[in-house]
């Protein structure tokens, strides 16, 4: 899970500081930002969830130690992700895909749009009642996609102009331009489907969508 340890004192290696601030934002204690930089808030995080497991608050988490598999075990309490800022709705996204929407926003401004990120991952329970509210068609999404420990790591985002998101005016102009600079990239868009899903942009094809929730750990 982590391969040295973090925050008090700790290596600090950016790969391993991002997987605890995951793990802490996953039981409800917010960390601050999902960046791979430990700072007083990430500490404090650290000391709260040891305080609340019982364990000595020292601020840090070490591989193989107490607070990291009371973490590992505790139940996830996620927030609504689309409440998320625009920096961790970034971060909650696979690496490779998150390139390819970093590089598709730009293209957006570049155009004059002014794209935001509504949703990218989302847990399996929203994902549920979305599914219930008759919103989406799937009860497991490419947004749902994970790491096998749980950690967001999403294939899907959806995308709309802060001005306008779905109401925009001109026969959906942004929603166009979106999907042509998704497909330019290789990225499926949800405006293709007979289930139109303007603002749907995924890394992934949808006949993949089984051998991702096999590597989530969903099977």
């Amino acid at each position: 899970m982590i391969e040295a340890s973090v925050g008090q004192d700790g290596d600090n290696r950016a790969a391993d500081v991002r997987t605890v601030q995951w793990l802490v934002l996953r039981i409800g204690i917010e960390p601050g930002g999902i960046d791979g930089i430990v700072g007083p808030r990430l500490i404090a995080a650290i000391r709260s969830v040891q305080e609340r497991f019982g364990i000595e608050p020292d601020g840090r988490i070490d591989p193989g130690g107490a607070t990291l598999a009371r973490l590992r075990a505790a139940p996830a309490r996620w927030a609504d992700s689309s409440d998320w800022p625009e920096a961790r709705k970034l971060a909650s996204l696979h690496p490779q895909f998150r390139r390819q929407v970093v590089t598709l926003i730009d293209r957006l401004r570049d155009d004059g749009f002014r794209p935001v990120i509504v949703y990218g991952w989302r847990s399996v329970a929203v994902q549920e009642r979305l599914f219930r509210a008759g919103t989406s068609k799937v009860t497991f999404s490419f947004h749902n996609a994970q790491t096998p420990d749980g950690l967001p790591a999403a294939w899907a985002a959806d995308l709309v102009d802060e001005r306008w998101y779905w109401r925009e005016p001109d026969a959906h102009v942004f929603f166009r331009a979106l999907g042509k600079a998704a497909k330019a990239q290789g990225l499926v868009w949800g405006g293709d489907w007979k289930f139109r899903d303007w603002a749907h942009v995924q890394g992934r094809r949808n006949a993949e969508l089984a051998a991702v929730r096999r590597e989530s750990g969903l099977s």
